[in-house]
């Protein structure tokens, strides 16, 4: 009996190998991500589905190979999306995290399909061929169809300090190609391994890169401070307050709960502003525009007194109409925007509510923030849409603050107590492009702070502009309440530490409903997780700041995605040759 179940076994892991192994990769590669982060599983977690690919007998085989694996993967991965039916028909959020699963999946079935063209048995141009199609087509998904970068393979190494610092210089993307390229030199060895003398060379060039990129992250972390000691006294830190509030949606939905919601992220202000913070942020569209207009008197009192009496310029989300007034409580029947497009916007407000600058959000959410193709869809369509559309930001604006050069010096002391005698604080009217002024009473500096809004911040060539343009210090404001449960807010989360090693900078993350930190250059965490699940509330530390006379920006600053770019060329010129080698010797 033993022996006919052991055989019926053994044909059945024979019959179904290919799916089996296709199985076993999209739970490998799935582990490597959050929640679990077993990110050494990624260096192996592809070798199956190699294997099971070379041993496929066509390319159409191959596809639906590719496609098992991919739509595997992103069905573990991306459940959050039909978890949003608190907010949405149960039936539209499936359809959604299905069309959206299976698109996804498209993308390692095209890779299989193309795989088919490269014999496993040809050394080291196995492993780089699959290494150059995949990154060339994680780049591609990154954009196609407004971008969708959540699962590129690279993003599974957030917790490996040593292995992302390369970053710097090649990416994201750049990280997946080793990766892809050592697990496909491994499948390389064990689908050949009757003269694996000869393909053991495969694994040389994986094995010299995957040294190099460790070696060049053991050089870049030698000289960093340890996490927990306190700022260099050379290093130029700006105190901030992040006030995540962690609200739950459908109460952030709800506009008559808006008065308690504001007066709790007042009264965290007022606790979080007693250890004299530089700057105070707020997250992701956490104010209604009617309580900085002044159409709410109430709430607009309320606002302007926390200003008055913390003295502390703040950033804060906001959707607002057309232009941005250039001070709050400007509003009357007179001045309604009623018909302007509405932006997602953080605003730069100084205590006596003068608005500095605001940035609105560019890259915007498809059909959470607006529906993309409008114009060529059905006149019905659009009634069926419960939300009103947000309009694209035009340019990448910096957001200046002035603080106090010294809070310490009893000199510039600006006093907090709760009267509405509080002195405000006012910086002198001046040129923005000055760099330190000297009024009379106070010393203040400016800061130039760059933003980045929610699902802007997945997108690492986006993320690069307000670096380029001079920031130093970049935030991320976002409200990740939406998925509250899933592994949606860490897997957001993990994208930071890419976006502060990319560029060098560090990075303060405010999120409403999800993970409020702040993030050093090396793209180590350097404070307290503040979540809706924590007690502590607030967040108020130091922010190093890029030096200003530091012009010096990263390759990848300064290049992009040139890498994936340079892959994306190569697939094209060898498929190119190809075809026309093929069309030659048909024609002879």
């Amino acid at each position: 009996m033993n022996n006919l179940e052991d055989t019926a076994t053994e044909n059945f892991l024979n019959r179904h190998q290919h799916p089996l192994l296709a199985i076993l990769s999209a739970i490998l590669l799935f582990l490597s991500f959050p929640t679990l982060n077993l990110f050494p599983f990624a260096w192996i977690a592809l070798v199956p589905f190699f294997i099971a690919l070379t041993r496929t007998t066509n390319w159409k085989s191959a596809f639906w190979i590719g496609y098992l694996t991919g739509f595997l993967f992103f069905a573990g991965l991306l459940p959050a999306i039909a978890f949003l039916y608190p907010y949405a028909n149960i039936y539209a959020t499936m359809v959604g995290y299905l069309l959206l699963v299976g698109y996804t999946g498209l993308y390692f079935a095209v890779f299989a399909a193309l795989m088919k063209f490269v014999r496993v048995n040809s050394g080291i141009l196995f492993p780089i061929t699959c290494a150059c199609i995949w990154t060339a087509l994680e780049w591609v998904r990154s954009w196609m169809i407004t971008g969708f970068p959540w699962g590129s393979v690279g993003y599974s190494q957030w917790n490996n300090l040593l292995g992302i610092q390369v970053a710097s210089v090649i990416g994201v993307h750049g990280i997946s190609f080793v990766i892809v390229l050592f697990n496909a030199s491994i499948a390389t060895v064990l689908c050949n391994r009757h003269k694996w003398r000869q393909e053991i060379l495969a694994t040389v060039l994986p094995l010299i890169l995957m040294t190099l990129c460790f070696s060049y992250g053991v050089l870049q972390l030698r000289n960093a401070e340890p996490v927990n000691s306190a700022p260099d006294a050379n290093t130029e830190t700006l105190s901030v307050a992040l006030i995540p509030g962690n609200i739950p949606q459908l109460e952030k939905w709800d506009r008559n709960q808006f008065p308690k919601i504001l007066q709790r992220y007042i009264n965290l202000t007022y606790k979080a502003n007693q250890e004299h913070p530089d700057l105070i942020v707020w997250p992701e569209t956490v104010i209604r525009n009617e309580a900085l207009t002044g159409r709410w008197p109430r709430s607009y009192g309320k606002f302007s007194q926390m200003l008055r009496d913390t003295a502390t310029p703040i950033l804060i989300g906001t959707a607002n109409r057309g232009k941005t007034d250039d001070a709050i409580g400007k509003f009357s029947n007179s001045n309604d925007k009623t018909g302007e497009p509405i932006y997602n916007r953080v605003l730069s407000i100084s205590p006596d509510g003068k608005i500095h600058a605001d940035y609105a959000k560019i890259h915007l959410v498809p059909f959470g923030e607006y529906v993309p193709l409008e114009h060529l869809l059905p006149d019905f369509i659009p009634d069926f849409i419960m939300f009103e559309p947000f309009a694209h930001g035009k340019s990448v604006n910096l957001l200046p603050v002035f603080i106090v050069k010294d809070k310490t010096d009893p000199k510039n002391r600006v006093q907090t107590n709760l009267t509405e005698n509080t002195e405000l604080f006012k910086p002198p009217e001046t040129d923005l492009s000055e760099g330190i002024m000297n009024p009379p009473r106070l010393s203040y500096k400016q800061i130039a702070v760059g933003a980045s809004i929610c699902f802007e911040s997945v997108f690492p060539d986006e993320f690069r502009r307000p670096v380029q343009k001079g920031a130093r210090v970049m935030g991320i404001f976002t409200n990740d309440a939406w998925f509250d449960g899933t592994a949606f807010p860490e897997l957001h989360l993990s994208m930071a530490p890419f976006r502060a090693v990319e560029n060098r900078i560090a990075v303060f993350r405010c999120a409403n409903g999800g993970f409020t930190c702040v993030v050093d250059k090396f793209g180590r965490i350097t404070t307290p997780l503040v979540t809706p699940d924590t007690t502590q509330e607030t967040l108020v530390a130091p922010v190093p700041l890029r030096s200003p006379t530091e012009q010096k920006q990263t390759f990848y600053t300064r290049y992009g995605d040139w890498f994936p770019i340079l892959c994306a060329i190569i697939c094209v010129g060898w498929f190119g040759g190809l075809i026309v080698m093929r069309r030659q010797r048909r024609d002879s």
